[in-house]
This record gives C-alpha cells, sequence and structure tokens, in this order.
C-alpha cells in the first residue's frame, strides 16, 4: 500500500489505498468495529461488505487504523432499490461509495474528507452514496457529490441521495 502524508493540522495521520485482501484478518476487524461505531451500518453488514469492497482508503495514526472508506462492489438489486427510494433513475451497476467513518477519538481532522478523496482519486466513473449525517454531507459536498432526487425513511433518519460523475443521473432531481 502505497503511503501519503496528508495535509492539515496533523502530519501524524497517513493515508492509503488497498484492496481488501491487503489487509490482515485484525485490521479487517478494526475496520469493521470503526464502520459500526458510525452508527451507519450494523456490524454484520459492514462485516461482509468491506472484504467484498472494490477499494479501501484507510487513516492510520502511528500504525493504528482510525478511519475507514470503501467502494463497494455492484450490487444491482440495492441500486435498484435506492434508485426507486430517492426517485434517481441510475445504472445499476454503479458502485456505492460507502462505508466512510472515523474512530470518535480522532474526528474532526478532516479524515473522512481525506478518505472520501483517496477513494474518488482512485475511481473513474460515476459513484452514488447515501447519507443521514450532515458531517458525510458535507464530506460528500466537498467531493464533489450533488444531492438528487428526494429523501426517504431510513433506519435512524432521512436518507439523501448523492451523485458524481461528469454527467446527471436520469430522472427527478
Amino acid at each position: 500500500m502505497a503511503e501519503q502524508a496528508e495535509r492539515g493540522a496533523d502530519k501524524a495521520y497517513l493515508a492509503s489505498s488497498c484492496e481488501p485482501g491487503a489487509l490482515g484478518e485484525a485490521e479487517t476487524a478494526a475496520c469493521v468495529v470503526i464502520v459500526e461505531a458510525g452508527g451507519a451500518v450494523r456490524r454484520g453488514s459492514a462485516a461482509r461488505g468491506i472484504p467484498r469492497a472494490k477499494l479501501l482508503s484507510i487513516a492510520r495514526r502511528n500504525g493504528e487504523i482510525v478511519g475507514v472508506g470503501a467502494i463497494k462492489q455492484i450490487r444491482r438489486s440495492y441500486a435498484a432499490k435506492i434508485a426507486s427510494r430517492s426517485g434517481v433513475g441510475f445504472p445499476p451497476e454503479t458502485p456505492e461509495l460507502g462505508y466512510v467513518a472515523v474512530d470518535p477519538k480522532h474526528q474532526g481532522n478532516g479524515l473522512s474528507h481525506r478518505l472520501t478523496e483517496e477513494l474518488v482519486a482512485k475511481h473513474s466513473g460515476p459513484l452514488f452514496a447515501t447519507t443521514w449525517s450532515d458531517r458525510m454531507v458535507a464530506t460528500l459536498k466537498a467531493a464533489g457529490f450533488a444531492q438528487k432526487g428526494h429523501e426517504w425513511p431510513g433506519q435512524h433518519a432521512q436518507l439523501s441521495f448523492w451523485w458524481k460523475d461528469s454527467g446527471e443521473p436520469k430522472g427527478k432531481t
């Protein structure tokens, strides 16, 4: 994994991107714990999804994983369900940006932005994301995502749909 020193006030944070298979079992488990603590995804979902992701972005401090993000594997039926709920038609083979979470002790250092930037920089083509979190909304906006469609009831709160591409998704905006 190629690591790069991060911009910002605390240069002790490093970010890297990798395929999930590059992480050991303990590192994968650490990512799952961080994602679960973020409250957007249940532990079982994260435990199944992180090892299957197309790409991960990992933030570390002193070698310890303190943040994670992913470009998830393509899930056509899930994408179709999101398209229906949001009112935004988009190709079901579009990957989702998700599992972006930072250990609460390390929040406020711009790590979600760094993780998302790393993933977007390594990916070509459209991406979608969903969120209920104001912090994640700020991260998505900073990464060039635009909110589309309408909100719908989620597990914790109203969810919103976010899209990033040079073109526009089809449907109501």
